[in-house]
């Protein structure tokens, strides 16, 4: 996502240059070439500029920027710097020398020129959010967030910058957080596939660690057997309301019991074709009668179909 969204960046950083004549068609046409995706072209017709105005700024940065399309960063960063020392206040000059230390994987020099640039020109948001994935790349997380926070804040309905601020927070273990600043994401764009795509995802690895705690939780099989054994002096009586192959929907019409005001346990099975069953059963109930009375009762109130079983029998 990183290096998509910081090449769409640069090539809003182009500024409106007025010149007369040669300078000025040379300039519209260096500009037409790096849209078209031209970028060689581009770079010859911003050389032929630079030739015939050598004090002009404006040129060895877009030169710079056409470079680094062609992810010729050192000599990006050479005209970077060259524009540096003509106008030094340029406008996304500095925000364009930090991308090109992030691609050369400089995060400290490209958070030192995002600095400047913002102290610069505070209303940036773009100047945000790329420190932010230069500061996320050293595991300065909580100051990425901040930044991510800031451009949002100039520019509300920014896009990636809701969904990287998402993947930090899922990052950091803020899950509820982060699927919240997803939705929001794709609120604002519901067209792009990377907010949803993550949000799937998200919540997928949501349910299987709740689902991890619950199987952590699970007292000891041998405990649970033991029980229905002792009770079986009673001859007392349990529905039971599944047999599973799989745990995790043992767990989950457990879960369900219990979250209705039910006792339920799970007892661990293994059948002459060594198949693990997992049975999930609820009640002590001191005979048939009683039994079957719970068993209607469970069907009608909650939909769920049960088998009378005598204690300590599968």
């Amino acid at each position: 996502m990183k290096k998509i969204i910081l090449v769409i960046l640069l090539s809003l950083s182009f500024n409106s240059i007025i010149f007369a004549g040669t300078e000025k068609e040379l300039s519209d046409n260096g500009v037409l070439y790096f849209k078209q995706g031209h970028y060689q072209q581009a770079v010859d017709t911003f050389s032929k500029l630079i030739e015939l105005a050598p004090d002009n700024a404006d040129a060895y940065k877009n030169r710079g920027v056409s470079r680094m399309k062609q992810e010729k960063f050192e000599l990006a960063i050479q005209d970077f710097e060259k524009a540096k020392e003509l106008f030094p206040e340029l406008r996304w000059l500095h925000s364009n020398l930090g991308v090109a230390w992030f691609y050369k994987k400089e995060y400290e020099k490209a958070i030192e020129n995002y600095d400047i640039e913002i102290k610069m020109f505070p209303e940036n948001h773009v100047a945000y959010f790329n420190r932010a994935l230069c500061l996320a790349e050293i595991g300065r997380n909580k100051e990425a967030l901040d930044d991510l926070s800031q451009a949002l804040k100039l520019k509300p309905a920014f896009y990636w910058a809701m969904c990287y601020k998402a993947d930090l927070l899922a990052q950091e273990g803020e899950d509820i957080k982060a699927i919240e600043t997803y939705e929001a994401a794709i609120k604002q764009d519901p067209l792009n596939s990377y907010a949803t795509d993550k949000l799937v995802q998200l919540k997928q690895k949501v349910k299987e660690k709740e689902s991890l705690e619950l199987t952590q939780d699970e007292p000891e099989v041998k405990l649970e057997v033991k029980a229905e054994v002792k009770s079986q002096l009673n001859e007392g009586y349990a529905l039971q309301t599944g047999a599973f192959l799989n745990q995790e929907n043992a767990i989950t019409m457990k879960t369900r019991l219990i979250n209705n005001g039910l006792d339920s346990r799970i007892l661990v099975l293994q059948d002459t074709k060594e198949r693990i069953w997992y049975l999930v059963r609820t009640g002590d109930y001191p005979d048939k009668t009683a039994a079957q009375k719970s068993r209607l009762s469970l069907k009608e109130e909650l939909g769920i179909k049960s088998v009378i079983r005598p204690f300590g029998s599968w």
